[in-house]
């Protein structure tokens, strides 16, 4: 058996703590990718009607709209 400093608590704090990172990472690059998308339609008007519509279900007046899942 060896010595060392590392306790079993204190290795199960640092592997919940080291989850925690990697969750926080994933919804960081999840939020980064979603973030480039915007800035990407955002200088052209067609591509800013065409994420509207896509994400936010929207419509012209005269339009009827019909969502599948």
């Amino acid at each position: 058996m060896f010595f060392d400093d590392i306790t079993v608590p204190k290795w199960y704090r640092q592997k919940t703590n080291n989850r925690k990172i990697i969750k926080e990472i994933e919804l960081l690059d999840r939020k980064t990718i979603e973030l480039e998308q915007r800035l990407k339609y955002k200088n052209n008007k067609d591509s800013i009607e065409k994420f509207a519509r896509e994400n936010y279900y929207m419509k012209r007046s005269n339009e009827t709209i019909y969502v599948f899942d």
